[in-house]
């Protein structure tokens, strides 16, 4: 039983293997293009597909925050101009 030796590859060249696919809509081309298996590229672009989900997630709830903060903010503004123009009207 023969194990292969394992391969390492740089974030650069996986990044160019998941847009080529992207480009071709080919994965087994493109890995025997590269010599890559098209297990190790399939699985590359499903994990970039995955984070890219995720980073969009994340910037929603981000956003989502944002949007509650200033909503809290505009009802604290708001209320602080009617105590004041009460104020202005009394004197």
């Amino acid at each position: 039983m023969s194990r292969e030796k394992l391969r390492s590859y740089s974030k650069e060249f996986k990044a160019q293997i998941i847009k080529e696919c992207v480009e071709t809509n080919n994965y087994a081309v493109v890995a025997k293009k590269h010599d890559v298996p098209a297990t190790t590229v399939y699985t590359w672009f499903r994990r970039d597909k995955n984070k890219q989900k995720t980073d969009n997630r994340k910037s929603q709830r981000v956003l989502e925050k944002e949007l509650v903060d200033a909503k809290l903010e505009i009802a604290v503004l708001k209320d602080l101009l009617k105590k004041t123009n009460q104020l202005w009207l009394k004197n």
